[in-house]
């Protein structure tokens, strides 16, 4: 198991686009430290990208917190995705968990979801 390291980004021609890049292993271990990461950059953001590429490891507690990300800012109108970077390790957990979608959920997003499309 890898210690997560994260690294939060501002895009310096537009202030409220922001992204976090997760490096190492995001569990059980890490989810305070990534959930209270994730509340910081979407109380200041309004697009908010999540950098993968990075992770060694995830569990159900790092894509259940992805996907409570995701359905917070839909709520509040922000811009939301997720870059794997085709990471395995993640694709893999995704498809291993259940995931995996071809089509988004029901909870009034149009249809988005973080788990549809991408290769596996």
């Amino acid at each position: 198991m890898d210690d997560m390291t994260m690294e939060r980004w501002q895009d310096p021609g537009a202030p409220s686009k922001q992204g976090l890049k997760v490096c190492g292993s995001l569990t059980v271990a890490q989810a305070a430290e990534f959930k209270k990461a994730l509340l910081e950059t979407l109380g200041t953001a309004t697009e908010l990208q999540v950098d993968l590429s990075g992770i060694t490891e995830i569990d159900l507690t790092g894509l259940q917190l992805l996907c409570a990300a995701h359905q917070s800012a839909q709520a509040s109108g922000m811009v939301f995705s997720v870059n794997d970077g085709g990471n395995r390790a993640y694709l893999d957990t995704i498809v291993g968990s259940g995931f995996r979608r071809s089509a988004g959920c029901a909870r009034g997003n149009a249809g988005r979801c973080v788990w549809v499309g991408g290769e596996c």
